[in-house]
């Protein structure tokens, strides 16, 4: 059995070990100890700064995967919220509101009204104009009515996995923190 001369990376007490060894404990501070095998040299490693080595980079990748879950989500609300945004008639997108809906449907729903009782006196065919005028604001209203419920619906359940994803990540990321410093 050929044996090797390493010094404690602990406490630098000489330690003689297998040349096969992985792993050994410091007769003199009992230190854990990696050996690690270079090509022809040896050197030894505590193996709790590798375990505290190992556990800090657990929690960056869990930190990482906590980002990248949120990165997913703001994506896919983007998407949707693109989805349900509302075109003005110069082209500009804005987000679907209710009140404002009303009001200006409102207007053209009482357009339709007047333009239907004063085309059924003066040309009466043209009071179906008037009708439609009526029907279209009131499916317009109740459409962009509809889209903006689902608007905020969506916007709130994004909001709330947004601080539930940051909320985990931020438990997974001080969790092992607090015990490491409560054994020390």
């Amino acid at each position: 059995m050929k044996l090797i001369s390493l010094c404690c990376n602990h406490c630098g007490a000489p330690i003689e070990v297998r040349k096969s060894a992985k792993f050994v404990t410091c007769g003199y501070c009992n230190a854990h100890l990696a050996i690690h095998h270079t090509g022809s040299s040896y050197s030894t490693e505590l193996l709790e700064e590798i375990k505290q080595t190992t556990n800090a980079l657990v929690r960056d990748v869990e930190m990482l995967k906590g980002d990248s879950e949120i990165d997913r989500l703001d994506r896919e609300w983007e998407r949707d919220r693109r989805e349900l945004m509302v075109t003005n008639k110069n082209g500009s997108e804005s987000v679907p509101e209710k009140g404002v809906t009303v009001v200006v449907g409102g207007f053209v729903v009482a357009f339709g009204i007047f333009w239907t009782f004063v085309a059924g006196i003066a040309f009466p065919p043209m009071a179906l104009f008037g009708i439609l005028f009526v029907c279209m604001a009131i499916f317009g209203i109740i459409s962009t009515c509809k889209k903006a419920d689902d608007y905020e619906r969506r916007k709130r359940r994004y909001h709330e996995r947004r601080r539930q994803l940051i909320a985990e990540r931020n438990r997974r990321h001080v969790a092992p923190t607090r015990s490491h410093e409560t054994r020390t």
